[in-house]
Formats: C-alpha cells, sequence, structure tokens
C-alpha cells in the first residue's frame, strides 16, 4: 500500500523502478550496515542481513505496506531480521558460540561516546521497566521468569527449585513472556534482545 506521504520518487518502487530502487540502496545501506552490526557484531553478518533487507524488499514491491517514513520502515526491517538472525542461532544452539567466536576474532567498529551514553541509558531505563513488569506478575509466573530470565537457571532446575513439572513451569514462562511482551510493547526491541541473550 502506497502511502500519500512518500516522496513520489520512493513512490517508484513498487510500480518496479530500478532506479528508485537504487536510489534507496545507496541513501541507507552503509547506515543500515551499521545498524545492524550493532545487534549482530560482525560487518560481514550484518552486510548479508541488510542485502538480503533489500532483495526482499524489491521481490515484495508490489505488496508493501509503508506506513511510516521509508527510512523508518527500513530500519524496523533490518533489525527485525537482525532479531531473527540472532534468534535461528538461540534456536540452532550456536548464539553463544557466535558471539564467542565473535569476540575472539576481536573484531570492531565505530561507536561514539554519545552513541555508548544513549545505549547505556536505553538498557538502565529497559532494566528499570522490565524490573517493575515483572513486579507485575502472578507470583508462580514472577518467580519462574526471575529464576530462568534474571538468575539463568535451566528449565529443570527452576522446576525442581518450584516443586512443580517442567510443562508447568514452560506454561508460567510462556504467560509471563506474553504478559511481558504487552506491558513492554513500547520498548519491544530491547525487550526481545534482552530475552535472546538470557
Amino acid at each position: 500500500m502506497i502511502s500519500q506521504n512518500l516522496p513520489s520518487n520512493i513512490k517508484g518502487l513498487f510500480i518496479g523502478d530500478e532506479e528508485t530502487y537504487i536510489f534507496l540502496f545507496r541513501e541507507y545501506y552503509v547506515s543500515l550496515c551499521a545498524y545492524s552490526r550493532r545487534y549482530v557484531g560482525r560487518k560481514d553478518i550484518a552486510e548479508e542481513i541488510v542485502s538480503d533487507t533489500f532483495l526482499k524488499i524489491w521481490e515484495n514491491r508490489k505488496i508493501l505496506e509503508i506506513n511510516t517514513s521509508v527510512k523508518a520502515y527500513l530500519f524496523h526491517a533490518v533489525c527485525n531480521n537482525s532479531l531473527n538472525f540472532l534468534r535461528k542461532l538461540k534456536t540452532e544452539n550456536n548464539l553463544e558460540e557466535y558471539f564467542r567466536e565473535t569476540s575472539s576474532e576481536n573484531i570492531s567498529f565505530e561507536v561514539t561516546s554519545q552513541e555508548i551514553e544513549e545505549q547505556s541509558l536505553i538498557m538502565e531505563s529497559m532494566g528499570h521497566k522490565i524490573e517493575e513488569a515483572v513486579s507485575l506478575l502472578p507470583e508462580q509466573q514472577q518467580r519462574a521468569f526471575r529464576l530462568k530470565r534474571l538468575e539463568g537457571k535451566k528449565t529443570k532446575e527452576v522446576a525442581e527449585i518450584m516443586g512443580l513439572s517442567v510443562k508447568t513451569i514452560e506454561m508460567h514462562l510462556s504467560k509471563a513472556t506474553l504478559h511481558l511482551r504487552q506491558n513492554l510493547k513500547d520498548y519491544l526491541t530491547s525487550f526481545l534482545m534482552f530475552l535472546l541473550m538470557k
């Protein structure tokens, strides 16, 4: 769906104008790669994610729905795809190994002091928001979530500590996560990152 607020040169994307596509790529590729790299930690992976994002946008250009600015749409898409990459690694139990390898390769990138300060404030705010939301959970859900997500215990260990079955603990964790996602919707990206890294 084409928003009436889109610049006329951007609207060409929806009708297959390659010049518009190239314009978007040149305009945002570098900044999108830097943005993705903050999530995935590696330049090559970030470039792959951004390239795939642009490819999917081109392939699905006729059915795209852009109701925000094009820039916001692109950054949101890259954010989601970066999170999906990390989520896939976690599902395959390769997330910790990936970040160990990334760290051991001493892969670095420039981040300004202002960006570090902003990220620190965001994480501090996120911590307060999560704690506030967790404290509103029903007692059993709250305890299960704290043991699993905040203390890093395995589901089986949580079940033993609470004297409940693993299935019951999984149910409590599922309900707690759903509740927190709803209550932290304004911080959803940060909350998903929090869950992925635990």
